[in-house]
């Protein structure tokens, strides 16, 4: 079932990036794999998936420990509180989810201490939900101060949309937001994570880089 889930959600994403006038691959498929078992993560990788995603640190520690051939990449994408930022920076091969400034202070901090410079995305919570994380649209204003940070490289952003709102305003909006950040402090922020199962095609169709799908590839939890 796994392996045929990932052949749809491929042709779908190769579609999408057809349609869209994108290159082949340029869009990546994390699958999220919160909560599913390493038999499933498994089934996953055999089948041709490189990239996956958890939201729970201790779950991401278990899974990195138990099982982490060379040629996977385990995303972080979920809270990450400051006191357990050790579990995940160096073993995160990108961390979807620095969402405060005393969070990427801290991240900057560990991953100076283990000698590294760890990839990360800024996570912009645009429908300013209080039950999500996240930078406010006004993130230019601690912009400067992030980029400061030495052993953090800041790759892009990341946002969810809220469930009860058409998602593809909210893509269009992180878009624009990236790309004013990078002609007002002349960088480059390649990536954009956004897009799940219910909105995927959508969000490449706008820019994304990085889809996070979940019950479409491992059905439902």
């Amino acid at each position: 079932m796994i392996s045929d889930n990932l052949i749809d959600i491929q042709r779908r994403i190769d579609s999408a990036l057809e349609e869209s006038g994108r290159k082949p691959d340029s869009c990546t498929l994390v699958g999220v794999s919160k909560t599913k078992p390493l038999s499933q993560i498994r089934e996953a990788f055999n089948s041709g998936l490189r990239d996956f995603g958890e939201n729970y640190v201790e779950e991401f520690v278990s899974k990195y420990r138990e099982y982490s051939p060379s040629e996977l990449n385990y995303h972080f994408m979920g809270r990450l509180p400051t006191k357990k930022v050790r579990k995940i920076v160096g073993n995160s091969s990108l961390i979807h989810s620095v969402s405060s400034l005393k969070l990427a202070k801290k991240v900057d901090f560990v991953a100076g201490e283990e000698g590294m410079v760890q990839k990360v995305l800024i996570q912009v919570n645009q429908g300013d939900e209080s039950s999500k994380s996240g930078f406010s649209i006004d993130l230019g204003y601690y912009f400067e101060e992030l980029i400061s940070l030495s052993n953090i490289n800041i790759l892009g952003l990341m946002t969810i949309p809220p469930f009860s709102e058409p998602a593809r305003p909210f893509f269009v909006s992180l878009r624009k937001l990236r790309d004013k950040l990078e002609s007002q402090f002349n960088i480059k922020l390649p990536y954009l994570s956004m897009g799940m199962s219910g909105d995927f095609e959508e969000a490449i169709e706008e820019g994304s880089t990085h889809v996070r799908i979940g019950t479409s590839i491992f059905g439902k939890r």
